[in-house]
């Protein structure tokens, strides 16, 4: 196992039900460590269809950007860099990068998101 990893020599993923993101697994699932820890970028216009994950806590961190986020039956609300976004499991969201740049965020699962996480709703 490498203890230090660089983002930029990630491999890079498209998330199944996601349009414009560019993930990299910074904690993989198959590590062992309980969680699983992504970096996103996600372009201007890019989204994350409404969808929910069965088992599985997904917290969102916006690192830069904006977006609209709809979670469970909440009204669109508009995110700013800082925000946290805390997402218990079952939760339909829908996720919307509303600035001219692209959005960064981390996003944690716990457990691991299994092969079957992505669920649409």
């Amino acid at each position: 196992m490498e203890y230090v990893v660089e983002l930029d020599k990630l491999e890079t993923y498209a998330p199944p039900l996601h349009d414009g993101t560019a993930n990299r697994r910074l904690v993989p699932a198959d590590l062992g460590a309980g969680i699983e820890v992504v970096h996103g970028t996600l372009e201007s216009g890019g989204t994350a269809s409404r969808h929910k994950h069965a088992t599985e806590w997904q917290v969102i961190i916006l690192l830069e950007g904006t977006a609209n986020l709809e979670i469970g039956a909440e009204p669109s609300r508009p995110l700013t860099a800082g925000a946290v976004v805390r997402i218990p499991p079952d939760t339909p969201h829908y996720f919307e990068v509303t600035s001219e740049e692209p959005a960064k965020v981390i996003v944690i699962y716990s457990p691991p998101l299994g092969a079957g996480g992505f669920i649409a709703a």
